[in-house]
């Protein structure tokens, strides 16, 4: 419905300025902030109360279970995309306006230093802090070389600097409820006081999460529907890069109807029609704000109220997953790193 509206404003020949475009994104870009604004309260606590609830070897089970759910299907979505970019050659007499797109915002960045500041993201120097920022290492060319143009030194010689990022700090804030949750499991009976606490506020945080779900319908149409007035040309911005769109497309709907149904039905001898039909405000959710945090407390009450999960189950699994689970995103720079190449 977001998209017809959307490309119905856009055809109708009237003026589309950025202002009429953040006009009709008004209501949607007010449901995606109460969304985020629900994440923190409703991740930590369900977190801590979670683990701290489940027997200790019952959580190591869990963890160990989802670790290698995740890592599996994140290897799934990179072989499917390099067999499908391999197969398809997007890139194949592709123009240089997508070989040469926005180079002045690419960063510079090594490896070692991507894989550092994961581990420094798990743990935050200030637990507040990580509600806001998260930790990221900079490199720049020295002195010397913007001096002489001809002078060369590879990446591992720049300056190194630190540097702090506006976006919340999820890993490092996960971490913590799950130590935190830990501890009040081997405190006995003086963490129990503390569990209720943590156990009260969850459940205060799915219950605003409920009312703010009631919502997501009319905020999903119109935030869809502003992003598409956003576009400058529809048709321009899908056929430049088409070949390539078609490609991600394509494997996504591959992983996300085939792989991951089969993975379904062999692990629950079950079809997997009804449940991912109970699922169905997380997709959209998910469409229109383009994140997994943001999507976070949706997720959790469609599986709890609508697929009957367990609440410990869910609220242990998910917030990791939503971390470290991002399939697409495997999926979409497997196929991004060839065609690029």
């Amino acid at each position: 419905a977001g998209v017809c509206l959307g490309v119905i404003l856009k055809s109708s020949g009237l003026e589309i300025t950025p202002r009429t475009a953040m006009y009709v994104g008004f209501i949607g870009q007010l449901f995606l902030r109460m969304l985020k604004c629900v994440i923190i309260p409703l991740i930590i606590p369900s977190l801590i109360a979670s683990i701290g609830g489940l027997d200790l070897s019952l959580s190591r089970n869990i963890g160990l279970r989802a670790v290698c759910y995740y890592t599996s299907t994140t290897v799934f979505a990179v072989m499917l995309g390099i067999v499908l970019v391999t197969t398809v050659q997007p890139g194949k007499g592709a123009g240089t306006d997508t070989q040469d797109a926005d180079p002045g915002h690419k960063r510079n960045v090594l490896t070692a230093d991507t894989l550092m500041d994961l581990v420094r993201n798990c743990f935050p120097p200030n637990i507040i802090q990580a509600t806001l920022q998260q930790y990221q290492t900079v490199i720049t060319q020295p002195i010397q070389m913007e001096i002489n143009e001809n002078a060369s030194l590879p990446k591992t010689d720049w300056d190194i600097s630190e540097s702090w990022t506006q976006s919340t700090n999820i890993l490092g804030l996960v971490v913590f409820s799950i130590v935190t949750g830990v501890a009040i499991a081997l405190s006995g009976d003086q963490g129990k006081p503390l569990l209720r606490f943590f156990s009260s506020v969850s459940f205060v945080m799915m219950k605003l999460t409920g009312w703010i779900i009631h919502l997501a319908p009319v905020g999903v149409l119109f935030l869809i529907a502003g992003q598409i007035l956003e576009m400058e040309n529809m048709v321009e911005e899908f056929k430049k890069l088409g070949w390539y769109f078609g490609t991600v497309m394509m494997g996504l709907l591959i992983h996300g109807l085939i792989t991951l149904p089969v993975i379904f039905v062999i692990c629950t001898r079950k079809m997997p029609f009804r449940f991912l039909a109970n699922m169905g405000n997380a997709y959209m959710t998910a469409f229109g704000t383009a994140s997994s945090s943001a999507t976070l407390p949706v997720t959790i009450t469609s599986l709890e109220q609508r697929n009957g999960i367990d609440p410990r189950i869910s609220r242990f699994v998910l917030p990791i997953g939503a971390t470290i689970n991002m399939d697409g995103t495997a999926l979409y720079e497997a196929v991004a790193a060839i065609f690029i190449a």
